[in-house]
């Protein structure tokens, strides 16, 4: 039986001519993504006049803080500019004011205050080293001591970490353990050689075993002499002249004669 060769009309695939399943969505959606989209326009516009104002009053402190030349001024950008980075720049200025007027304790609270409100602040080792330091010349050695040995492991303070090993060899030094304040020099001089910090080691390393000399009061002045008041000089007796050498006058023999004569 002959096979049937006569071609079919059946189509090959169905062709879809009806809105497709994106724009199905767009017609559900469309208020939807309307209010969406409005709400990303106001928020884009909420964040610009943000950083506008932003800008506004990070210039405006800037300009505060440029013309501050006293404790009082630094003071008022501090208030008047809170959450700044002039205000937080006013405050270590402040704190290098106060030490510079000996006002020490005023200084020391000041960065304390700055490293606890700053934590992310690209100045607080900085500040933390000038604390530490603060407290070293108060003489409160242990506290000086423990903000140094957090400088020297904090990744972030690796610039600064050479002078703090410094200063925790002269407290060591001074405490009376001169090995532990030769290992921190020579530490110096091993991970920090290209600083500075380096020649400070080594004449640290110089002297770290001599004895500090021994302080001598100085001898006792002896008192001046009192000097005679006018009324004193006026009162004193004139001072006698020395006694001449003079020859006895001898008397002439006759007249001695002529007398005894008259008196018989």
């Amino acid at each position: 039986m002959p096979e049937n060769t006569t071609p079919t009309n059946t189509p090959l695939a169905e062709i879809n001519l009806g809105p497709s399943k994106f724009e199905q969505f767009l017609d559900n959606n469309q208020k939807t993504l309307a209010v969406l989209f409005a709400l990303a326009v106001v928020a884009s516009a909420v964040y610009i006049v943000i950083r506008g104002v932003e800008k506004s009053r990070e210039h405006s402190a800037g300009v505060a803080l440029s013309k501050a030349a006293t404790s009082a001024a630094l003071q008022d950008v501090i208030s008047n500019h809170a959450k700044t980075n002039a205000a937080a720049s006013a405050k270590l200025l402040l704190a290098d004011m106060q030490a510079g007027e000996g006002k020490m304790d005023a200084a020391i609270k000041t960065l304390q205050v700055f490293i606890a409100t700053n934590t992310e602040h690209a100045a607080r080792p900085t500040a933390s080293a000038k604390l530490a330091a603060n407290l070293m010349g108060e003489g409160k050695a242990a506290e000086a001591s423990a903000i140094f040995q957090d400088l020297v492991s904090d990744p972030k303070a690796r610039y600064i970490a050479p002078y703090a090993l410094i200063c925790l060899g002269d407290i060591a030094k001074v405490g009376g353990d001169p090995a532990k304040a030769e290992s921190y020099f020579n530490q110096v001089k091993t991970e920090f050689a290209e600083s500075s910090f380096a020649s400070i080691a080594t004449e640290r390393l110089a002297t770290v075993k001599t004895k500090p000399p021994v302080e001598v009061d100085p001898p006792a002045q002896a008192p001046e002499p009192q000097k005679a008041s006018p009324e004193q000089k006026s009162a004193e007796p004139a001072a006698t002249q020395p006694a001449t050498n003079k020859k006895p006058e001898s008397t002439p023999a006759k007249s001695e004669k002529k007398d005894n004569k008259e008196k018989n």
